[in-house]
């Protein structure tokens, strides 16, 4: 075997000692195999793309290696040059076959006339051809070289490739080429666009693909396409030829299936007879290289990684590591859209919502489909349809960010009743939960066979784990209920309207998973076993059911501190205060959790007008608590803290470590606010007699401030600053008057803990946002630079919460950010830019670009690409088409559309005396553009106006 140019002296040498050899084997009686009397030159070149790719120096010598180790190639004449084309013109004189591995375009070596003629002389005799990877590559706008006429297919120009993980697969019948030869799958980057010659061409490898990189621009979509990656071609003058469009990385050539192609090939081509069962290869070509090993770990945990809703555990809210973009970049016109995935699998022809807020991984290998065993930053999403979503959030070789990397359908959605939550199918609800450690992430979906499951998948390829899905319904719970009363909790519902919507979250050792329920007789608390998949535990917020009271509904769910004690919030529903022991409605709980004893419950807080608010369904838990960071104990009395909003616009500051109230009852309902458990401001509040809790979203009602009146249904976000000092943002709706569902500002609000050592801390207000209104704001959340320059972003469903997700005129969102400092806005997302999301989901931030989740993922950031401006939907402008008068009164009107359930009322739906307190204005206001419009549909204005004038006159 030759490899390399040498010097003239020492070429002389070498072929005398292999003549010599060769004649003192003749001598010897003569043994030649198959190969004897071939001659194989194989042609290297410069690799330009880094280790193990484009190795074509190394990839030569290991197929001479390979030829010369079979039994139909060790007793040919093998010549290597693997720096490029042989300046000698006799070098490939008395060749059966030339293999090219090199570069194409530009740099391929037949743009050089001389190269072209000596090669082309050797075509004429008949010689053998093999072309692997960009050797069949020729320039676009050179037709000079045309490799079609002795290769038989060429790739014209970069047009498109793909890097993938796929399976290659014989074609027809067999070819010599693929004697011994199966299905075989690895990873390789292949072009899956090539023009062949009219005739002689035949296909003898196809493979599935899902081109990454077309038309000059990488693409998101994921369209598979099956398409030739090796084909043989008998050329009009009696010679053979092949291409390959793989063997872009070196590790290609330890693929064993892939072997014996390429020998095979290099014999036919050569002339030398394919044994049946393919050529017999090497098992060791040479080894993996070291710089292409890939890791065994599926996540390499990163403090950029955001696992959870609202930052991390304790729902604190704060990105501090500076993963977002900074105040510099959004004054930049650059910024903007940066990328987004295609739009999310749809259902039933609705498109998908997400009321799942996504979450962001910095390295993840795939270890299954097409993208097997590259490593990616990910991007994670859960839709309503009951899909989950791995996708690529930053450039990876050809892989657009944008690109979804797996998806797993867990099963149908439900379709809750008696009407469809917010008009669409209900799958996912809930932000999942990641353990890095573990390589999982949880996530729960309503099916309508199974209700509601656990489910854990599999980071790497998002397949569900081994034991799961565990079901979550109320016989499994009441079997592990740690608030049990004299019996069960019994459904009395007709139809099954549990909700779980707030976010899941994960004991410090990941062996507990934390599941909350609202919507339901009672709100639940459920700790699944993550290490032996079950219910482990479960605490009903009401050990003696009542309507759909103490329902833990919001969007926060449960928060844990670094102890692993469990935080969560109840609400309420109209009519929702009952006098009774272990009743937790409007409550704010903390529990311990173990092995032994299960959950149990450790603090309680209840506001003082709990009576009131549970009778109004006016939630204490319409978002969730969000914990501080540790104070110094020099500080405050009151080091360790939690912050609570709610529907009434309140803020409630509470000493975690010594909850006011009691184990076994909540306090008595009183009207003196100053007697309310929580760590008061010092000041007379202006809504009160005295102190009581600091209202921040206006104005303070006892009576309105619920469904499109509430104030608040979001989670406190808080931040500490260089100085020490800790800040609370709160998103929500200041409303023009009582019982208005107009919205004015502020809606964020800026809070400061004041400490004063060895006094209790209290909140103040230290600055309001009076320039903006947003309609339904989420959460808010904080980026920074560690204690430095904050940015609190928001993301506005920009409708009420009353608004359907589905018809003709669903919500278009809009994304704010503004400096944390001064409230001022910074940037906010073009008008019509946000495709139609869930409700009470918030932004993450992923390599310095923030990202949301609507009916897709949206990424913004700096020096996004120029796009067209967006225009407004036809949908966003729909009107409602006028609807004729029906001719009937409003007491047969209201019989028909609305005494069912306002007559028999559970959970948020008002009893029909709360709506007989109405204004007839309120009522027309609802009916036409609140809550209850989907129900009104198809009632004309005189309808509307007729119901509401039957309710005023009783």
């Amino acid at each position: 075997m030759r490899k390399r140019e040498r010097t003239p002296a020492h070429a002389r040498i070498r072929a005398a000692l292999i003549t010599g050899l060769a004649l003192l084997a003749l001598l010897a009686g003569g043994c030649d195999g198959p190969g004897a009397g071939h001659r194989i030159v194989l042609i290297g070149g410069s690799g330009n793309e880094g280790p193990g790719r484009h190795a074509y120096a190394e990839g030569v010598r290991r197929l001479a290696k390979m030829l010369a180790g079979s039994p139909q190639g060790r007793d040919a004449e093998i010549v290597v040059y693997e720096r490029g084309w042989p300046s000698d013109p006799a070098a490939l004189r008395g060749a059966s076959t030339v293999v090219l591995y090199f570069d194409g375009l530009d740099r391929h070596p037949l743009h050089d006339a001389a190269h072209r003629a000596q090669l082309g002389a050797l075509v004429r005799q008949g010689v053998g051809l093999v072309a692997l990877h960009q050797a069949s590559t020729v320039p676009a706008d050179d037709a000079s070289l045309d490799l079609r006429a002795w290769l038989g297919g060429e790739r014209v120009g970069m047009f498109d490739r793909t890097t993938e993980t796929a399976t290659v697969s014989p074609v027809g019948a067999t070819h010599p080429i693929t004697r011994g030869v199966g299905a075989f799958t690895y990873r390789d980057e292949f072009y899956p666009t090539l023009r062949f010659a009219a005739k002689g061409v035949r296909p003898v490898l196809r493979s599935t693909l899902h081109v990454q990189y077309r038309d000059g621009a990488a693409v998101v979509e994921d369209r598979p396409e099956a398409v030739t990656v090796g084909w043989a071609y008998e050329r009009p003058d009696g010679g053979r030829s092949f291409g390959y469009t793989g063997a872009h990385f070196l590790a290609a050539l330890e693929q064993p299936a892939l072997r014996t192609v390429l020998l095979n090939a290099i014999l036919w081509t050569a002339g030398v007879e394919v044994p049946a069962g393919g050529a017999a290869t090497a098992d060791d070509p040479g080894g993996p290289p070291a710089e292409i090993a890939m890791p065994s770990a599926v996540v390499t945990a990163s403090e950029h990684d955001a696992t959870t809703f609202h930052a991390d555990r304790q729902r604190s809210g704060w990105h501090r590591r500076g993963t977002g973009p900074t105040a510099a970049q959004l004054e930049d016109p650059a910024f903007g859209l940066l990328w987004e995935s295609p739009p999310l699998d749809a259902y039933e022809g609705q498109a998908p919502r997400l009321y799942a807020s996504p979450l962001y991984l910095e390295q993840v290998r795939i270890t299954a489909g097409q993208h097997r065993g590259q490593s990616f930053k990910v991007v994670f999403a859960a839709s309503n349809h009951g899909y989950v979503y791995a996708i690529n959030a930053g450039k990876a070789g050809d892989v657009a960010p944008g690109r979804i990397l797996w998806r797993t359908r867990l099963a149908a959605p439900c379709h809750l009743q008696p009407a469809p939550l917010d008009a669409v199918p209900t799958g996912v609800l809930s932000t999942p939960v990641i353990d890095t450690a573990r390589g999982r992430i949880y996530v729960t979906s309503c099916d309508p066979k199974q209700r509601w499951q656990a489910y854990a998948l599999d980071i790497g390829s998002g397949q569900v784990i081994e034991g799961w899905p565990v079901r979550l319904d109320e016989a499994r719970f009441n079997a592990v209920n740690a608030n049990a009363g004299p019996s069960r909790v019994p459904p009395k519902r007709r139809f099954d309207f549990r909700v779980q919507r707030g976010a899941l979250n994960l004991s410090p050792d990941g062996s507990r998973l934390y599941v909350t329920f609202g919507e339901t007789e009672t709100g639940w608390l459920v700790a699944v076993d993550t290490l032996h998949p079950r219910v482990a535990s479960a605490f009903a917020a009401v050990a003696m059911p009542h309507r759909g009271s103490g329902g833990i509904w919001g969007a926060g769910g449960p928060a844990l501190d670094a102890d692993g004690n469990v935080f969560v919030v109840t609400g309420s529903g109209f009519d929702g205060y009952r006098d009774q022991s272990h009743d937790w409605t409007q409550s704010a709980l903390k529990l311990s959790d173990s092995p032994v004893d299960g959950l149990r419950l450790r603090g309680t807080y209840t506001p003082f007008n709990h009576c009131g608010s549970a009778k109004m369904d006016i939630d204490l838990g319409s978002g969730g608590a969000s914990l501080l960071a540790d104070l110094e104990p020099g500080q405050t009395a009151t080091p360790r803290l939690m912050v609570v909003g709610g529907k009434q616009g309140n803020a409630y500051l509470l000493d975690r470590e010594r909850l006011p109230g009691k184990l076994d009852r909540r306090p008595a309902c009183g009207l003196d606010a100053a007697s309310d458990g929580s760590l008061l401001p010092p000041q007379r509040q202006p809504q009160f007699a005295g102190r009581g809790p600091l209202s921040v979203f206006g104005p303070y009602s006892e009576q309105d401030a619920a469904m499109d009146q509430a104030r608040g249904r979001s989670v406190p976000a808080n931040y500490r600053d260089g100085q020490g000092a800790v800040h609370v943002y709160l998103t929500g709706n200041t409303r023009r008057a009582e019982g208005s569902a107009e919205a004015v500002p502020p809606s964020l609000v800026k809070l400061r803990v004041a400490t004063m050592p060895g006094q209790p801390a209290h909140l103040a207000v230290e600055r309001r946002q009076m320039d903006l209104v947003l309609i339904n704001p989420g959460s808010p959340v904080i980026s920074s630079d560690g204690t430095r320059d904050p940015i609190v972003w928001v993301l506005d469903e920009n409708a009420r919460r009353s608004a359907p997700l589905a018809g003709a005129d669903t919500p278009a969102p809009v994304l704010y950010a503004f400096d944390g400092d001064s409230l001022e806005l910074l940037w906010k997302s073009a008008s019509g830019q946000l495709h139609t999301s869930g409700k009470y989901n918030e932004p993450v931030f992923a390599h310095g670009a923030v990202v949301v989740g609507t009916d897709r993922i949206q990424a913004f950031g700096p020096d996004a690409p120029a796009r067209a401006k967006p225009v407004a939907s036809a949908a966003a402008s729909a009107t409602r088409v006028a609807a004729a008068d029906s001719g009937l009164d409003g007491a047969v009107l209201f019989q028909q559309r609305c005494a069912a359930c306002h007559d028999h009322p559970q959970g948020n739906i008002p009893p029909r005396a709360l709506l007989e307190s109405r204004s007839r204005a309120y009522i027309v206001d609802t009916l036409t553009q609140g809550a209850m419009r989907a129900q009104a549909s198809g009632l004309s204005a005189n309808d509307i106006d007729a119901i509401a004038g039957y309710l005023g006159k009783r």
